[in-house]
């Protein structure tokens, strides 16, 4: 990733919109590779056969909160456990945009597959294929791609997270060049069971004349002397895969297992991890395009009162709903997958918008699925409460969604504030302190050159009134960022509800801006008649979003944040909600009879 390659939410913060980012719309995989698409295809169709003769039972894995061998060993012989390892190894090397497509198919299947694939293929395999030697690779890379043994991750502890630079675990090096570390890890997906691992200690390097701590990536496997698994952890949803606290005991490394460089390890974390929030995306988007099918079948089945339920204005509301947010969430994977492939881009913000959306918007169909469904909804053998709770780790997963907007906004106003030296200052700290999710914070601001206020390509007519609002809402977003600036100075970074509303904004108008290109290349390829259905779903969604960006502008400086405060603080001091009961009060005291207080009344009615 270029410190100076531009980004285009970073752009809007400043009023700047680099359109040749997302304009025109990337072409289709077939059309890009059609090879990897028939590779791909081939791979969702194994998919439906396995489902179909039961090897993969969402419902069994569920309840057994585990995923058999046979089913790991069915989608080793497809292939599935060398998606994202190089042909060489004996991987089927996908790019970024086959790999989301094809994780986005699992996870829509099984959420817990997706989990265990995605640690598998997406995080501890990655590690390897981004930062292993080549000794490491040839040993490792065959055998994972085989699926003959699982691979893991192991960053987060349970002091600090997920914060690669705070980690507490020690590595210290041995007279042999060997390694004996010592610590905890948890949460740790695939790693009972796993064969290699991929994990993070804090080892001593030379800087500057000093011997200093700093994070260093190592490979591990459980045979080595000093391994332990302490225990699995039962959980709301995704039960099928299993997550594990694991205990090095003077852990014996030998010296060619660091993955990288010593002291480099903060480097492969958010590497590796930078990826994970496309993939977790294209499955959530994948998930909500499979909820709104059974939404519909169920709605159109399910008789009240004379008549299916989807004849109702309410159940199409959420129809409508889920489908134009299905079709932003679409649009974003496909910009965000041609950023991700791009040698030079820039592709972090873009990601963590994505992620945020397609996390939200999939928890908002498993609730309107329940709801559609009504008692069916609530109870076992239907799918859908199990949908729902395997929905609602999304928006934790891969940085949690408000981390993620503190993230985004922050990120973005460098570029408003640069002139302001001490407000520079004071948001790289924070920054920084946000962890893996911010690797790329200390990166310059992204040049303005080739981007200006207005959205310079051609557009069809359809679309001109939509870009108009967008162009507007853009000037808005500056005008709001550089307000928010010049009010707060380097408080801005305690100003947190401030920063949720423009990160918000930011969202909206990353996936209106999507949207659009979509739908430009619609109407390119079909005409305006085509694509009658893509317009609809346009329409509704940039109209919509619009509403949503306008309400978050409108929301900034509100004097209700500081009544909130307040409230907060005295929740804080009772240790709950501290106002007697309406009832029964605890102490037998009620605030007395209202003829006691006319002037309280008569003023409560005045306000």
């Amino acid at each position: 990733m270029s410190d100076d390659a531009p980004s285009f939410v970073r752009g809007i913060f400043a009023g700047a919109i680099h359109d040749s980012l997302l304009f025109p719309f990337p072409d289709s995989l077939d059309a890009r590779d059609p090879d990897e698409a028939r590779t791909v295809r081939r791979l969702v169709a194994d998919l439906d056969r396995m489902r179909a003769s039961g090897v993969i039972d969402p419902a069994r894995f569920d309840e057994e909160e585990c995923v058999p061998d046979e089913t790991i060993r069915a989608l080793a012989d497809g292939g599935w456990m060398g998606l994202s390892i190089p042909r060489e190894y004996g991987g089927l090397g996908l790019s970024a945009a086959a790999y989301a497509h094809v994780f986005g198919a699992i996870s829509s299947v099984d959420a817990s597959l997706g989990v265990l694939l995605g640690v598998h293929c997406g995080l501890g395999s990655k590690a390897i294929v981004l930062f292993g030697s080549q000794q490491q690779k040839s040993r490792y890379l065959p055998m994972l791609a085989r699926g003959e043994t699982l691979a893991a991750y192991a960053l987060t502890e349970p002091e600090t997270g997920s914060d690669a630079q705070n980690i507490v675990t020690q590595a210290q090096p041995n007279d042999d060049g060997s390694w004996t570390l010592t610590g905890r890890k948890h949460w740790i997906g695939n790693g009972h069971r796993a064969g290699v691992i991929a994990t993070f200690a804090q080892a001593p390097v030379e800087r500057g004349g000093k011997t200093v701590l700093r994070p260093t990536a190592f490979i591990i496997r459980p045979d080595m002397p000093g391994f332990r698994v302490a225990g699995t952890v039962r959980k709301l949803g995704i039960r099928g895969s299993t997550q594990a606290e694991l205990v090095y005991d003077g852990l014996q490394v030998p010296a060619d297992h660091v993955l990288g460089a010593v002291g480099k390890g903060f480097g492969v974390a958010v590497k590796v991890l930078n990826g994970g929030r496309l993939t977790l995306a294209a499955g959530c988007t994948a998930g909500t395009k499979s909820l709104l099918a059974q939404m519909v079948e169920f709605a159109e089945s399910r008789v009240q009162f004379g008549r299916p339920i989807a004849d109702f204005e309410i159940t199409q509301r959420k129809l409508a709903r889920t489908a134009s947010d299905v079709y932003a969430a679409d649009a974003m994977l496909g910009e965000l997958a041609r950023l991700a492939e791009h040698p030079d881009g820039e592709y972090a913000l873009e990601a963590a918008c994505c992620k945020v959306f397609a996390s939200e918007m999939l928890w908002r169909a498993a609730d309107e699925m329940v709801q559609v469904a009504g008692g069916r909804g609530y109870v076992k053998p239907y799918p859908y409460e199990r949908q729902l709770r395997d929905a609602r780790i999304n928006r934790i997963f891969e940085g949690t969604n408000e981390i993620l907007r503190l993230f985004i906004s922050l990120n973005g106003i460098q570029g408003p504030a640069a002139h302001l030296t001490e407000l520079g200052i004071a948001l790289r700290r924070p920054l920084r302190n946000l962890g893996l999710i911010s690797g790329f914070a200390a990166s310059r601001v992204a040049s303005r050159l080739g981007a200006t206020p207005t959205l310079d390509v051609t557009l069809h007519a359809r679309l001109a009134d939509h870009a108009r609002h967008f162009e507007k809402h853009v000037a808005e977003m500056k005008d709001a960022a550089e307000r928010l600036i010049r009010a707060y100075r380097k408080e801005i970074v305690e100003r947190q509800q401030e920063l949720e509303r423009l990160s918000d904004m930011a969202i909206e108008l990353f996936a209106t801006a999507c949207v659009l290109a979509r739908t430009q290349q619609f109407l390119l390829a079909r005409g305006e008649e085509g694509c009658a259905r893509e317009l609809d779903l346009c329409d509704l969604f940039v109209v919509e979003a619009g509403r949503r960006f306008r309400a978050s502008r409108l929301t900034l400086e509100s004097a209700q944040d500081e009544t909130r405060r307040r409230v907060a603080g005295s929740v804080r001091e009772a240790g709950g909600y501290g106002v007697d009961d309406a009832i029964l009060p605890e102490d037998g005291m009620s605030g007395g009879p209202r003829e006691q207080w006319p002037e309280a009344a008569s003023g409560a009615a005045s306000d």
